[in-house]
């Protein structure tokens, strides 16, 4: 089952993580990534069948340390390494914060679709939320935020939602615009200059990241955006 009408979702997002991971870390190989049998492992224990989109994310990255909120760098959220995962008042979560107790889920009897919606509250034991309209999109973001974070040179400014267009004329979607629909965040990647940028809805905030700081210059000068080394 799907509970994703583009289409566009679990199908790509291995793909697109692996792009991703690619970009800001010089490659990409299967030891990132979780074994097949270890997450099902992990459902088979919780009684729940894990969503492909959730699969895909431990198949690319569930063993990455920068991925996975362990590298070190400053990282505000965390997926679970699967072993961690639990259901906690009917909802399996899966994601953390890591300086407040804010939680993220997917409900158990949504967990059968290959793309649910995301479920989020502020604490343990809190009132459930819809987060995110799709599982996929908010991995994607989670793994553009930590990536972006973990490159030596980055900048930041303050854009209002009509600039983006400078941003889209210059970088790619992680993905695709699609893909990235009905959250809060938006991820951005050019492969070739290996420029990752995040974008916050909820704050209006640009991170720009590059592994070369003449990547990062070139970008400012070429956007014209009010970018300040962060």
């Amino acid at each position: 089952m799907s509970d994703d009408p583009t289409g566009l979702g679990p199908a790509l997002i291995k793909e697109s993580l692996q792009e991703l991971m690619s970009t800001a870390f010089g490659g990409w190989t299967p030891d990132d990534g979780c074994a097949d049998a270890e997450v099902t492992a992990v459902g088979d224990r919780l009684g729940v069948s894990l969503p492909d989109a959730l699969r895909d994310y431990y198949a690319a990255a569930g063993r990455h340390p920068e991925l996975m909120g362990m590298g070190g760098h400053e990282h505000t959220l965390r997926v679970m390494v699967p072993a961690h995962l639990r259901v906690e008042d009917g909802h399996l979560v899966f994601c953390g914060e890591n300086r407040w107790p804010a939680q993220w889920s997917v409900r158990p009897d949504d967990a059968d679709f290959s793309d649910p919606r995301v479920h989020g509250r502020s604490e343990p034991g809190g009132k459930w939320y819809s987060e995110c309209r799709r599982l996929s999109s908010f991995l994607i973001n989670v793994a553009g935020r930590q990536a972006v974070r973990s490159l030596p040179h980055q900048a930041t400014c303050r854009i209002r939602e009509q600039q983006l267009g400078v941003v889209e004329s210059l970088l790619s979607y992680v993905g695709s615009r699609e893909m990235q629909k009905g959250g809060d965040w938006l991820s951005f990647v050019d492969p070739s200059r290996r420029i990752l940028a995040s974008y916050s809805y909820n704050t209006g905030t640009l991170r720009v990241a590059a592994v070369d700081h003449t990547a990062l210059a070139s970008l400012h000068e070429r956007s014209g955006l009010p970018l300040k080394p962060a």
